[in-house]
Parts: structure tokens; C-alpha cells; sequence
């Protein structure tokens, strides 16, 4: 975490403190949504997207997360899938089935996790993708080919992008994000307010 005063504060924080929190947030399916979830997390993306596989895999909401690949650089990264060093996966103990991606090869598929999501994707058997919504987090080269798999097989998805963000309540115009308008015209929108998380199809990376 960076330093200055605001995340002097974040570290000042403890279990119970409640905090305001700006932006755009992920978009839950409703009663009569998607069944069916896949959530993509990359390095420091892992955190909201644990977060977000919780709620999903609670009796409130009715969509079920299937699987959830995440990348990491090698096999001792911080991106770790445990609830404690001896205990059984962190997801699987949710029910969820997950994947791992390392760029060295030193733990699950050797590769981007993007290749893990088009080989769930090939399967014989897949949700129709109506039925299906792809969650993204993570560094911004991954979040563009999540984008271009889940527009080529005409799934929604929503990214959560990072930009520097100066005021966050729109003045500064420091997190501009170049999207495309329904009509197909470009204009920009500002991660502060529009987002942090967007829908894909319409972010141009």
C-alpha cells in the first residue's frame, strides 16, 4: 500500500469500523439473473474477488459460482488459497471449484489464467451464455482478453479497473476511462464515479 495519509488511515482501521466507500460496485444478479458465475482474479485482484465469491455462494443469491482461476507470477506468491496455512482450500471450503495459473509453471496450469477461462469455457458441457456472467479483477492486460473472450462468445462480464485517482468525486478528471457509447461513439468515463467496476463490452482497452 502505497504511503500518505489515506492509507495511514486504512491500516488505522479495525474489525467493526465502518468506512464510506465511492464508486461503482460489482452488480449482484438479481432473483431472476444468471445462474452461473465465473470469477477471474489476478495478483492483487484476489482479495475483492474472495469477497465477491463469498456472497455469491451465500443462500441469498441464487447465481453459483462454478470456478474461479487466479494468477500468480510462482507457487510462493501472496496470492494464496488457504484459510490457514494446514486447512483445506479457501474456496473449496465455500464449495466452489477454482483453478490456479502461475507464469512459471510451479503451480497449477502453466500459463495465463486466461487460457484456464477459455478451456471452462470449451467444455462439452458450459452454461448458455445468457446464463453466465464473468467477474474480472486484476491487472489490466488480463482484464482485456477477459473482455475480448466473454464479447467474442457474447457472455457479460464486468471489470473492476485501477486508475490514480486525485479527488474522487469527479473534478480532477485524473481516472478518465475511454469507453464506447451505445451508438458507437468513444467517450470517456471516470473510474471514480462511473466506476471502479464497468461493464467490459464497453471499456476500450
Amino acid at each position: 500500500m502505497r504511503g500518505g495519509s489515506g492509507p495511514v488511515r486504512m491500516r488505522s482501521l479495525a474489525e467493526g469500523d465502518c468506512i464510506r466507500v465511492l464508486g461503482r460496485s460489482t452488480r449482484l444478479p438479481g432473483p431472476a439473473g444468471k445462474r452461473w458465475a465465473l470469477l477471474v482474479a489476478g495478483g492483487m485482484g484476489a482479495p475483492p474477488i474472495q469477497h465477491l465469491a463469498r456472497l455469491l455462494a451465500s443462500d441469498r443469491l441464487p447465481c453459483s459460482p462454478s470456478v474461479l482461476p487466479a494468477q500468480g507470477r510462482c507457487a510462493n506468491c501472496r496470492l494464496t488459497m488457504k484459510p490457514s496455512d494446514s486447512g483445506s482450500g479457501w474456496f473449496s471450503a465455500l464449495g466452489l471449484e477454482w483453478q490456479v495459473a502461475t507464469d512459471d509453471g510451479s503451480r497449477g496450469h502453466h500459463g495465463f489464467v486466461t487460457e484456464c477461462l477459455e478451456r471452462w469455457l470449451g467444455r462439452a458441457w458450459r452454461p448458455g451464455p445468457k446464463d453466465l456472467v464473468i467477474y474480472g479483477c486484476g491487472p489490466e492486460p488480463m482484464l482485456a482478453q477477459v473482455a475480448r473472450i466473454a464479447k467474442v462468445r457474447d457472455i457479460d462480464c464486468q471489470v473492476s479497473l485501477e486508475r490514480q485517482m486525485a479527488c474522487g468525486f469527479g473534478v480532477c478528471q485524473a481516472c478518465a476511462v475511454e469507453c464506447m457509447a451505445p451508438e458507437g461513439q468513444a467517450v470517456y468515463r471516470l473510474c471514480c464515479q462511473d466506476g471502479p467496476v464497468m461493464d467490459a463490452w464497453q471499456v476500450v482497452f
